[in-house]
């Protein structure tokens, strides 16, 4: 397999966007931000690509934040938006990188197997949806280190689940496995991961490239414009 940072394989009309970084069991670092945000771009604008699926190679999808990482070198295009934190502008990049998946106008599914915390969490649940195995370990244990809700997930999980499991996990910090995932109403499908977790959710991929796209988008935009307003702008928007 490549060492490029992040693969890009095409499968009929999936375009498999896959964090390659297994020895850091996928964190994500400034750069790692920087090129997913170009390629969410890219695949939305790709005629050809009908869904978009984030996954990763390695022992699980993502650890989180890449806390050890170099400082960026290079052009910094979001260097105005720098946080004064430990983990640098890394937060707010996250937000904007999650922003741009969450309104992609094209199916997103996150694929996901073992370790899933951190900024990997984040970006799942900024896809519409999740497919997990059973042994992830699912969530953020960042309010363990005095940490906050900085990267929107806040937002979304309320809108996600019920209030009660919302406040196992992000109270609590709950580490779930694929089947709670599941009950919970934040993961969609469990599938067993063999040989590959992009292989076994073949069918589950193949089945979104089949709806069609201008309705997807039309839905999807409803949706997202009107899940906070009144009743009488949702059906504006509709």
């Amino acid at each position: 397999m490549s060492d490029e940072p992040l693969l890009i394989q095409d499968e009929g009309e999936v375009r498999h966007l896959i964090l390659n970084r297994p020895e850091k069991i996928n964190a994500i670092d400034y750069a790692q931000h920087l090129r997913l945000m170009k390629q969410f771009d890219l695949a939305a604008s790709d005629p050809n690509v009908k869904v978009i699926a984030l996954s990763g190679v390695g022992r699980g999808f993502c650890s989180g934040d890449d806390l050890t990482a170099p400082a960026f070198q290079g052009e910094d295009p979001h260097r105005h938006r720098k946080v004064d934190l430990e983990m640098g502008s890394g937060p707010a990049l996250l937000l904007q990188s999650c922003r741009k998946l969450h309104h992609l106008s094209k199916p997103t599914v996150a694929l996901m197997h073992g370790i899933v915390l951190g900024s990997g969490y984040d970006y799942s649940l900024s896809c519409d949806f999740r497919v997990v195995t059973p042994d992830i370990r699912y969530g953020d244990p960042r309010i363990d280190r005095a940490l906050w809700a900085a990267e929107g997930w806040s937002y979304k999980l309320p809108r996600l689940t019920n209030l009660s499991i919302v406040s196992r996990v992000a109270y609590l910090g709950e580490i779930m496995n694929g089947e709670q995932a599941l009950a919970y109403g934040l993961a969609h499908a469990v599938v067993d991961g063999e040989p590959d977790i992009r292989e076994s959710a073949r069918l589950f991929l193949d089945n979104l490239t089949r709806v069609s796209s201008p309705a997807y988008s039309q839905t999807k935009h409803a949706l997202l414009s009107g899940i906070d307003a009144d009743f009488e702008r949702a059906l504006a928007l509709a």
